[in-house]
């Protein structure tokens, strides 16, 4: 089966996983995209996305690879799970412009 239904987990403090989700979709591509607070609600929206046959989770560079880890455990490993991470580099930057 050809890889077409994504999903994708943004963090932040005031997103609300009941309100916050989209959907991107052509002819080849399919992502749902789900705001949430913290790593608990990333878990159930993947539960979630499971049901709605999402073949691939991607979470934003606000998750750790520890969270990565429990969203991979809440699903039982189904699909694969990948996070956004930064060099160091990129890190002090985003600390320099943000603060």
């Amino acid at each position: 089966m050809a890889l077409q239904r994504y999903g994708f987990i943004v963090k932040s403090a005031d997103l609300e996983m009941f309100k916050h989700h989209s959907r991107l979709a052509s002819d080849n591509f399919d992502m749902s995209i789900a705001g949430v607070q913290d790593v608990t609600q990333a878990e159930m929206v993947a539960q979630e996305m499971i049901t709605k046959g999402i073949q691939l989770i991607e979470l934003c560079g606000g998750f750790s690879g520890e969270d990565a880890q429990r969203i991979r455990d809440a699903i039982n490993d189904h699909i694969p799970v990948g996070y956004v991470q930064y060099s160091d580099e990129e890190r002090q930057r985003l600390q320099r412009e943000l603060s």
